[in-house]
């Protein structure tokens, strides 16, 4: 099972900085200094490596998308701390399953390494991609929720795990960094079955921190050069220049960090929320601070985040009355996928990725059964052509637009 070499450095340890450094494209030479001067204050890339040791990197490469899209992690990070890994003697492979009900296959891997340009990086600096295609179902005792999880055989046979997550919106989970990035671990189909068990934002960000506990990544990375805003965390967002490489040996504090960038509030993003709650982090967006740069600094007020609604159902400070009425907010209040004709190619993708199975493909564009959507938006994550819009309806439309809520 992955591990690290400094087992001192956890999640919610005051120890552990998070590292910000500018960098404003990807110009691989950029890149690669924008990275060592996040790693310099952490020990350099030697903290987290040994001579000989497999290393999996995990990038977020949620789907076949080009790298200027913003959806995936650039294939010039993604190289550049490959080199890194590289130059202090151990071996880098690249590991990721694509997003909720894409098929974890030889085939579709590889088109969306090709796509994100991962094989073209790959090929000129001599690392490798994993197109092992194993997965292993393992105990995790220590899991809150989570006791037993899918993860591929890759991560779990190297010696330990980078973390090379996007820095994006997310509608389901608000934000999605580097805790989120760890759900690629799971196989493909396999995410639909979590997202159909765990449809509440909070218990779905407990497995998630679950994942995380299991696998201990011993680095993050967040590439925050190119950011998604919007209607993440697919081809619904918008690309957005942010200039920064942010990294910390601590996931949690390093979202948390992303999310003051972002003029995010922290407690509309239920992974910050359960990992408060498991003392992983004080809950206090000003007890976050990096190294060198300040985050004051870096600071963007117009970032545009998910719809308010849709990532305010399950965080509610209030937790009784958001208890009580949770099925009125979900089903009132919580936006529901609109698949739209001339858009929709009935690829099937999001069929395929729905936990609920309420998609089907009807004669001229897919259809939803809103009784059966649990509002985990996983068909409008993967729609690899935007085709699906998330729209309000009756009195959740009438107290959207007026901005009630």
């Amino acid at each position: 099972m992955p591990g690290t070499p400094s087992s001192d450095l956890r999640a919610g340890s005051e120890r552990v900085p998070v590292v910000a450094a500018r960098c404003s494209d990807y110009e691989l030479a950029a890149v690669r200094a924008a990275l060592r001067r996040v790693l310099a204050p952490l020990g350099g890339m030697q903290a987290f490596v040994r001579g000989g040791e497999r290393i999996a990197l995990k990038p977020n490469l949620l789907l076949a998308a080009s790298p200027e899209s913003g959806i995936t992690t650039h294939p010039a990070v993604v190289a550049a701390v490959a080199l890194e890994v590289l130059e202090a003697g151990a071996h880098p492979v690249v590991v990721e399953s694509p997003g909720s009900g894409i098929l974890y296959s030889r085939t579709v891997v590889d088109r969306v390494y090709r796509k994100t340009g991962l094989r073209a990086a790959a090929e000129r600096h001599s690392f490798d991609l994993n197109l092992d295609m194993g997965w292993e179902s393992v105990s995790n005792p220590q899991a809150r929720l989570a006791r037993r999880l899918d993860v591929v055989s890759p991560v779990l046979r190297a010696d330990g795990v980078i973390n090379l997550a996007k820095f994006k919106t997310h509608n389901f989970m608000t934000f999605t960094g580097a805790v989120k990035n760890m759900f690629g671990v799971v196989p493909g189909v396999s995410k639909v079955g979590y997202h159909g068990k765990l449809a509440d934002p909070k218990r779905f960000a407990d497995m998630l921190l679950d994942i995380v506990g299991l696998v201990a990544p011993r680095l993050n990375i967040v590439d925050g050069i190119t950011a998604l805003e919007g209607s993440g965390p697919g081809t619904a967002g918008k690309a957005r220049q942010l200039g920064v490489l942010l990294a910390s040996a601590d996931p949690v504090a390093l979202d948390a960090a992303c999310c003051r960038i972002a003029c995010i509030d922290t407690h509309a993003v239920p992974v910050l929320v359960a990992a408060r709650d498991r003392g992983l982090w004080t809950g206090h967006a000003k007890d976050v601070e990096t190294v060198g740069i300040p985050l004051a600094e870096l600071q963007v007020n117009d970032f545009e985040l998910p719809g308010r609604l849709t990532r305010a159902v399950g965080v509610s400070s209030v937790a009784t009355v958001e208890r009580l009425l949770r099925p009125v907010l979900r089903s009132a209040f919580s936006p529901l996928p609109h698949p739209k004709k001339g858009r929709c190619t009935k690829c099937g993708a999001c069929e395929q990725a729905c936990p609920a199975g309420a998609i089907r493909m009807d004669e001229q564009v897919a259809a939803v059964d809103r009784s059966r959507c649990i509002r985990c938006y996983c068909c409008h994550e993967v729609c690899p052509v935007a085709a699906i819009d998330l729209e309000f309806s009756g009195m959740g439309r009438v107290v959207h637009r007026v901005g009630l809520v």
